[in-house]
């Protein structure tokens, strides 16, 4: 067993990280300040109590950007590895501290969670967004703080992976987060808004942790990683598919356009440097959503432990093509079926 430290572990996509390196016979310690930020401490705290008495977990309440607190963790914990998924504040000490700390600490890796919305606009000839492409973050203070953590680790010395995280969304996150939202308001009989309906490359939150889990397990020291499905899908399209799997009438205004054009992930990197390639498509994205909100226990049942990557074969699988892809992500919604069915 292996200590690993969980940076923001009480967000949406830390939690789903903690819970599965549990899965995995880990331990955990759990690093957050559990603010209001972000989706609020009430809902950090009740993903707390899902794990918080597991024998494995430590959770230290506090600042990830506050360097004596993060030496004091260090000393006491000595985790073997590190995942960043804080939101660090604007106008903070960003994530300088930790990753001087994890340096300090003489931690073995650190994979930072990193947002993919750094990549510029392109026309649609080219949506499909590289690694190597150069940052553009704009005007944004959010996006250019992004690019700054990842400058960070960059001149760091520090063994890490960057993950470059495309539109997760599923189960476990906030009632203010896509796709939540929209089904709230098509539970509520309430026309849903949508901000614009640009297309987006849309990832389950478990295919997100499954690229943690195989960076934790592979190590592609000094990597950057793009974390995608790597389609283009409208949020209507998800609005609708939400309808029809909650069985409610589909009511839904696009409000405005969108100011920088999401991109789609090139996954090409993903499967060479961690054998990743996406398994949950929309489907599982609604179905997921809805029953976690409709039928929670059944879902707490029906939970899927995120695959630990096996040790290297010498005939690896195949990557799943474009093609079957795309029948995978677009497959015709039938309210009666569950995935899988």
């Amino acid at each position: 067993m292996s200590l690993v430290l969980v940076a923001g572990g009480a967000g949406f996509l830390g939690a789903a990280v903690v819970r599965q390196l549990l899965g995995a016979g880990e331990g955990v310690v759990v690093l957050d300040t559990f603010d209001d930020a972000g989706d609020g401490r009430a809902l950090k705290e009740e993903r707390l109590a899902s794990f918080g008495r597991h024998p494995r977990v430590s959770v230290v309440r506090g600042d990830g950007t506050d360097g004596e607190l993060l030496e004091t963790v260090f000393a006491e914990h000595r985790p073997a590895s590190v995942v960043n998924a804080m939101r660090l504040p604007l106008d903070a000490a960003g994530l300088g501290p930790l990753v001087e700390a994890s340096r300090q600490a003489g931690v073995g890796l650190l994979v930072h969670l990193s947002d993919a919305a750094l990549y510029g606009p392109r026309d649609e000839a080219n949506l499909r967004a590289r690694e190597d492409e150069p940052l553009e973050p704009g005007e944004d203070r959010d996006l250019a703080a992004k690019a700054s953590e990842e400058e960070a680790l960059l001149a760091s010395g520090l063994p890490f992976v960057i993950l470059r995280v495309f539109a997760a969304a599923g189960p476990g996150a906030g009632p203010a987060r896509f796709p939540l939202d929209v089904l709230e308001a098509l539970l509520a009989g309430e026309e849903a808004f949508l901000a614009d309906d640009a297309p987006r490359d849309f990832i389950h939150p478990q295919d997100v942790v499954r690229g943690v889990l195989s960076a934790l397990h592979k190590r592609p020291i000094g990597e950057i990683v793009n974390l995608g499905f790597g389609l283009a899908v409208r949020p209507s399209e998800v609005v609708r598919a939400l309808a029809a799997r909650a069985s409610k009438e589909c009511r839904f205004t696009v409000t405005g356009t969108s100011a920088r054009a999401p991109r789609i992930a090139d996954l090409e990197k993903a499967w060479q440097k961690l054998a990743f390639s996406p398994q949950l498509g929309l489907g599982e994205i609604v179905w997921d959503t809805v029953r976690a909100r409709l039928f929670p226990a059944e879902a707490a049942l029906a939970f899927r432990p995120a695959e630990i990557p096996a040790p290297a074969q010498a005939d690896p699988p195949k990557p799943v093509s474009r093609r079957e892809l795309f029948g995978m992500f677009r497959r015709p919604f039938d309210p009666t079926r569950r995935p899988g069915s």
